[in-house]
């Protein structure tokens, strides 16, 4: 049977300063705030209506029993003629910032809304490049729930690992970047995925379902032994219909559930997306391990990071490597700094809405995509911090972004380097 499960009935608080750009709004109410956006929330019993206005189209968004929208979501036009718009979440830490207690409370409840008692053994499949922080963490969230469970980490990538297997490609049809790659760098590794039974996928949002459905069918060759899919995002807006086509049965589970329609706008002709937005990179050597296989949580070997009482300290992940800037800004809260984390990205969003700046960056990996960062100064940072797997040209570009908004910020690399698992 195919079932779903929403945490609508989870308390959730949310620090003021855990995301940037939220957008108080009565209900009913209708306007247009400072920084450009045109919203109407409305309230009708226990039904959520949210209506956003785009330049490339019309959102209309309905929650039945959830959490407030805006709490979650923000809005931003997406240059991809395949979908042109963008649910920006704020508590991913990837186009906003997000503190890090509001990303680890996001990854608890996911991981405490998977079943105790799925078949194991047991493969945890993170989304590349947005959802490869939040796939790590609700692996590591169930890990400290469930220890004595058979359980390992993939994650998708676009970057190739040198030396390891592929053993899953597939399409994830409405993205800028549309391929991913499943990648095995160890046979003991490999023999648990073929002796697994169970897989968890774990997205940032679902618009439809069609990328869990894609990822599982993609999956399946590996996983012969597969017997249940377990589905988790922050937000769903599929109403769940894609569990019909899922290749076993499956049950989904989000914080927030919904349906959407979204009415392209005639007034704008839909933007092309940039040359090499599909192109893929090399990881490299001391890369992270989770792009080949992980049997527990991992953190980096990298240079401790200080800070002062109340600094505010800005810490980038860069593209699939964000993981690990979610630690670093942990590390700097324990110290008394006021951290957020943000990454670049691949994600060719529109200048305007919840993407208050923008600034370019190259692709450290070579692949010769555009790579951008959203928002830069929205945290109001005294520092930034790359969190880097490689070393490229990152620090000279954040630099040269800060300076261009008008503002002096000190930016550092910490280089993170990764070893092979001790077992």
């Amino acid at each position: 049977m195919n079932s779903s499960s929403t945490l609508v009935g989870t308390p959730f608080e949310l620090d003021p300063d855990s995301a940037a750009g939220l957008v108080s709004v009565a209900s009913p109410h209708q306007g247009t705030t400072a920084a450009g956006k045109t919203r109407t929330n409305r309230v009708q019993g226990e039904v959520q209506t949210l209506a956003v206005r785009l330049p490339t189209g019309n959102l209309t968004l309905r929650v039945e029993n959830g959490p407030r929208i805006e709490d979650f979501c923000d809005f931003a036009a997406r240059a991809n003629p395949k979908r042109g718009f963008l649910i920006v979440s704020t508590v991913l830490g990837r186009h906003l910032p997000a503190r890090p207690a509001a990303m680890r409370t996001i990854m608890d409840q996911l991981a405490r809304s998977l079943p105790h008692d799925l078949p194991q053994p047991i493969v945890f499949l993170g989304m590349a490049e947005t959802a490869t922080a939040l796939g790590q963490g609700v692996f590591a969230a169930f890990q400290t729930l469930y220890p004595a469970q058979t359980s390992i980490y993939l994650q998708t990538a676009r970057q190739s690992v040198p030396g390891a297997s592929t053993i899953a490609r597939f399409e994830e049809g409405h993205s800028h970047a549309t391929s991913h790659l499943v990648q095995i760098g160890d046979t003991e590794l490999a023999e648990v995925v073929r002796s697994a039974r169970s897989l968890v996928i774990i997205d940032d949002e679902s618009s439809t379902g069609n990328t869990f459905v894609s990822a599982a069918g993609g999956m399946l060759s590996s996983m012969p032994n597969i017997e249940r899919i377990e589905t988790c995002c922050i937000t769903d807006w599929s109403g769940g219909t894609y569990l019909a086509n899922m290749p076993l049965p499956a049950a989904r589970h989000s914080i927030l559930a919904g349906s959407m329609e979204w009415a392209v706008g005639s007034s704008v002709a839909p933007p092309n997306l940039a040359p090499g937005s599909n192109s893929a990179g090399n990881a490299p050597v001391s890369g992270m391990r989770s792009r080949s296989g992980l049997r527990r949580p991992e953190a980096s070997a990298r240079p401790a990071v200080t800070c002062r009482q109340n600094e505010r300290v800005l810490v980038l992940g860069d593209g699939e490597h964000s993981y690990e800037a979610m630690l670093i800004a942990e590390e700097i809260e324990k110290q008394g700094g006021i951290a957020a984390v943000q990454s670049i990205t691949r994600t060719p969003a529109i200048l305007g809405d919840a993407m208050i700046s923008v600034s370019h960056f190259s692709d450290a990996y070579g692949s010769g995509a555009k790579c951008f960062l959203y928002n830069i100064l929205a945290h109001e940072p005294h520092r930034i911090l790359v969190a880097s797997e490689i070393w490229d040209r990152q620090v000279d570009e954040a630099r040269k972004a800060v300076l261009e908004l008008g503002v002096d910020i000190p930016v550092e690399m910490i280089l993170c380097t990764y070893q092979d698992e001790t077992r």
